[in-house]
């Protein structure tokens, strides 16, 4: 990969890589890859992904793989439980419902990360992921139509039910 993982978060920077140039540093060239079937088979498929770009013997990866490898970051995250500062994270949505199925996807999306619905169009979440959700916030604003915004929240009052759902105090 020519850039760092945490310039994985600056949409403006092309994420890339060539196979054929990280190949040679393990001392295999392009006229020793087809005596490693393995590997012409998952650049065959890396090519069909929706997630990477393939030009010139060189991989980019596109916002999808952009939004799949955050998702994953968020799901890592999730999944160690980290201690709660007291602080919830929102997002709030207004999406028209011409767009139902965008709306439908990011509620889906949501629930994936672990947030709760408090109510139809406000979603909380009491860990810090703002820094990925920033990003999928600007990744989604490329496909959707509406309104998609992220609240930091000091205090919300009778949150016992909230807390409870995620098994906080």
């Amino acid at each position: 990969m020519s850039e760092t993982s945490k310039d994985l978060f600056d949409v403006g920077i092309k994420i890339i890589f060539n196979p054929y140039e990280i190949t040679k540093g393990m001392g295999i060239y392009n006229d020793k890859i087809s005596s490693f079937p393995h590997f012409s088979r998952n650049v065959s498929n890396l090519k069909k992904s929706p997630y990477f770009n393939f030009q010139n013997n060189t991989f980019y990866l596109t916002h999808k793989g952009r939004i799949e490898i955050i998702r994953t970051i968020i799901k890592e995250k999730k999944n160690k439980k980290i201690k709660w500062d007291g602080r919830w994270r929102a997002i709030i949505f207004d999406i028209p419902e011409l767009n139902r199925r965008e709306r439908a996807f990011l509620r889906n999306e949501l629930k994936w990360m672990g947030f709760q619905e408090l109510q139809k169009s406000i979603w909380i979440f009491p860990y810090d992921i703002e820094k990925e959700l920033f990003l999928l916030l600007k990744l989604w604003r490329i496909d959707f139509k509406g309104d998609i915004r992220f609240l930091r929240i000091e205090k919300i009052n009778d949150d016992q039910d909230m807390r409870k759902c995620f098994d906080l105090e």
